[in-house]
């Protein structure tokens, strides 16, 4: 769950922290899961569908999970607001699932459960308007490249790591000129079903009132088998080291993209590891630093990034761009003895408290702030996991087992499949 992809600091707010437990609804009907989350002194009602499918599900058209993420939010609107573009888009695609959230208050109940059930129903726009989409869809990833010139070099050490294009490598912007209508709506019939769906709801609302709800909305609804998350069988091959030498005018700077894959084995608490995962990987990502960037001075900009899949997996990359008088070669190799080092050093017991610390601090703000805490419960719900309240998940990070955490970080320094993308300026250009 925790990405620092998925994790990213939002805008705290000075609210009191609310006490938010979180409930299972005992009649799902065909849905995979629902849960309530009564948050006190809040007005708002936050009704988040996650369907449990995102870019990492597609497996022919790369961009294909965000285009029908578009149509199923505007047919939604479409069929209670009677126009498709009547509000910004209330819906996110990650790497895993797609999050489409309704927000009201009791009166606007009824409303924003019909917007939310008519995601699932087959998007119901002019063929025309469908189709014009897609050059929205474009604008949004030319937008985002525009704004991240290195995204797609991250992207092509991931394809090297996992020797594809799809799954947990992805080619959004190659692919774009293949989005097509049918193309979404058979990713829509096959992803879009009750069974690889969970609700959340949230805010000024008791259990009896959500559970009523849901009967209204969803109780016609039938389980069904939830849809294979294919993608987590997807590995590199052992003793992997790829690296690739290419010449570019796409950056400002010579730059390397790193990516490495490596497992956590014990799954007995697969929350419990979520919580030693952010523990661990802000130590790792704290030495690395130092050695790489404010004591080697290796690095003019450096970045990093982790991800811990439900199953174990871990991949951390990194970007990097040298110092004058390094050499992306050179780069590459500090690198490697930076995380090597890992495996000798003595990581101290007022490192892993400190670390801890800050951790819980981090999560428990995040009870402050509606939309981080929306973010949050999406979060270990796009996983398939029950949600947990910041608040709670504060708790597990504070008894996060210390031999789990450093057995990560051992995990993190042993060698393991990795790719590298050692992207040299074209100067000529």
């Amino acid at each position: 769950m925790k990405t620092l992809f998925i994790s990213t600091i939002i805008f705290l707010l000075s609210f009191a922290i609310n006490a938010q437990e979180v409930i299972p609804l005992k009649h799902t009907y065909g849905l995979y899961n629902a849960y309530v989350i009564p948050i006190e002194d809040q007005s708002r009602i936050d009704i988040q569908l996650i369907i449990l499918s995102g870019s990492y599900d597609e497996d022919k058209i790369s961009g294909i999970a965000h285009y029908t993420e578009h149509l199923a939010a505007l047919s939604s609107d479409a069929a209670v607001l009677q126009e498709p573009r009547q509000r910004d888009l209330n819906a996110f695609t990650s790497q895993v699932s797609t999050v489409y959230t309704n927000t009201g208050n009791q009166n606007d109940l009824d409303r924003i459960m019909r917007l939310t059930r008519a995601v699932l129903n087959t998007p119901n726009l002019s063929q025309s308007f469908k189709k014009s989409e897609i050059d929205i869809v474009k604008r949004e990833v030319y937008f985002k490249e525009r704004n991240a010139p290195s995204r797609w070099l991250n992207r092509l050490a991931l394809q090297k790591l996992y020797g594809s294009k799809f799954g947990r490598a992805e080619t959004p912007v190659s692919d774009l000129n293949k989005l097509t209508v049918n193309a979404a709506m058979d990713f829509h019939d096959k992803h879009y079903i009750p069974s690889n769906s969970m609700l959340i709801i949230s805010g000024n609302i008791n259990e009896s009132l959500a559970q009523k709800k849901l009967s209204q909305y969803f109780g016609d609804t039938i389980k069904t088998k939830r849809i294979e998350d294919k993608w987590l069988k997807q590995r590199p091959d052992k003793g992997l080291e790829s690296i690739t030498k290419i010449s570019t005018n796409r950056l400002m700077d010579d730059q390397l993209s790193y990516a490495k894959f490596f497992r956590f084995n014990d799954l007995s608490d697969i929350l419990g590891m979520q919580a030693s995962f952010f523990i661990a990987s802000d130590i790792y990502n704290s030495h690395l630093n130092n050695a790489l960037y404010l004591d080697g001075n290796t690095a003019q900009s450096f970045s990093q990034s982790s991800y811990i899949a439900v199953n174990g997996d871990i991949e951390y990359t990194a970007s990097l761009i040298p110092f004058e008088g390094f050499t992306l070669e050179e780069a590459y190799e500090n690198l490697k003895i930076a995380i090597k080092n890992l495996e000798s050093i003595n990581i101290t017991h007022k490192e892993i408290e400190t670390a801890r610390s800050k951790n819980v601090a981090y999560t428990k703000s995040l009870s402050q702030s509606p939309r981080a805490y929306l973010d949050f419960f999406q979060n270990l719900g796009s996983d398939g996991l029950p949600p947990v309240s910041p608040t709670e998940f504060s708790k597990m990070i504070a008894r996060a087992p210390v031999e789990d955490i450093l057995k990560i970080i051992s995990a993190f320094a042993t060698d393991s499949p990795s790719a590298v993308i050692l992207a040299k300026l074209d100067s000529q250009s």
